[in-house]
């Protein structure tokens, strides 16, 4: 029987009944960490604003569960519009969090395309004019009907299964694996690689990781992730109660700390959220030595990927072996005033593309 896949957009129930439909669709569904109730039932519980729940009905199967709030804005402070975002908050704040491999949760076994659907019906229906879809897969879809703003990051991943017996470096360039094993044989102490055992031992491992990761980044003079209050007041929250999908790893050599590692886990999936280094010694690259080690742990674990998530540095690039694509999507009704911008847009993207190089 061929049904097909409706949505309902509702306000948000009792939480702890949310928790145990959302959680129930975690035990055995495909989706991310990030669409996982660890994740936005932590959204939940420390934003201020109540977000809509969207339920995905596959006849009358429910298929698919996000969240969806609905802001007012002025579109470049003139017209009034409504936005929508998909499992984020809309505020700069909430949202510098840095959603990825967003979507709906799905139950176990579900395999019918959602996605176009959910575009078409976002196309029909009135409560908001522009949809805001943070850290998507780049594949995700479109609909022809609207209008789409994207904005694309490239993320590095590498599979830990068929590693050999020297981890990473029998999979990186010889360049890399020249500077790995330099870099191990520098520490000239044995290196040693802890877990957190429990919720205290993580978030007293999180604070030293903020030790080190604002250390290093005001050292060099940029922005850190702590500068955001809502970051930190997320986080705790999230490691409090994240259980075992949730690593706080600790490196050391010797007697010495050298870096910390902030992790989830789904679905054989390895993702690293964050990290703070001791890196003020010149020459010395602790990022490497943690992350190899790191990939070594969880490949004997039976992990399938090690997702560095979204961002190039030089160590993503050397020890992610796949890159892909993420996305930050906009997509519009095409009304009066979106029409209007997306024709200047254009029209800039031009008259740029045929002035030519500057100075000729």
């Amino acid at each position: 029987m061929n049904r097909s896949t409706s949505f309902v957009l509702e306000s948000l129930p009792d939480i702890d009944a949310l928790e145990k439909l959302w959680r129930g669709f975690d035990d055995g569904g495909a989706h991310s960490f990030f669409a996982s109730w660890i994740w936005l039932g932590t959204l939940l519980r420390t934003m201020e604003r109540r977000p809509y729940l969207v339920k995905a009905m596959h006849g009358s199967e429910l298929a698919g569960l996000a969240l969806l709030s609905v802001r007012q804005r002025r579109l470049r402070g003139l017209l009034p519009i409504r936005q929508a975002w998909f499992n984020a908050g809309g505020d700069a704040q909430i949202d510098g969090i840095m959603i990825e491999h967003n979507g709906f949760a799905l139950p176990s076994g579900h395999n019918a395309p959602i996605w176009p659907a959910f575009l078409r019906w976002f196309a029909q229906e009135g409560f908001a004019d522009e949809l805001i879809v943070p850290g998507m897969e780049a594949d995700a879809g479109f609909d022809g009907n609207l209008l789409m703003l994207e904005r694309h990051n490239a993320g590095y991943r590498t599979a830990l299964r068929g590693l050999g017996p020297d981890g990473i470096a029998s999979a990186i360039s010889s360049n890399a694996r020249q500077q790995l094993r330099r870099s191990i044989r520098d520490y000239g102490e044995t290196l040693t690689l802890d877990r957190a055992p429990d919720a205290a031992t993580a978030l007293a491992y999180f604070a030293e990781l903020k030790e080190l990761h604002v250390r290093s980044w005001t050292r060099r003079g940029r922005r850190h992730a702590f500068a955001n209050p809502f970051f930190e007041t997320f986080h705790r929250a999230l490691i409090a109660t994240g259980g075992a999908s949730v690593d706080l790893l600790r490196v050391s050599a010797g007697s010495r700390v050298i870096g910390y590692l902030y992790n989830f886990r789904r679905n054989g999936v390895v993702s690293n959220y964050q990290s703070g280094f001791d890196d003020e010694a010149p020459g010395f690259r602790p990022g490497y030595v943690c992350h190899a080690l790191a990939m070594e742990h969880y490949a004997r674990a039976g992990e399938g990927t090690y997702d560095f998530l979204a961002g190039a540095n030089r160590l993503k690039q050397s020890f992610g072996i796949e890159r892909y694509d993420l996305t930050w999507r906009h997509y519009r009704k095409p009304t009066f005033g979106f029409r209007a911008e997306h024709a200047a847009r254009k029209a800039v993207h031009l008259a740029k593309r045929f002035a030519g190089p500057r100075g000729k």
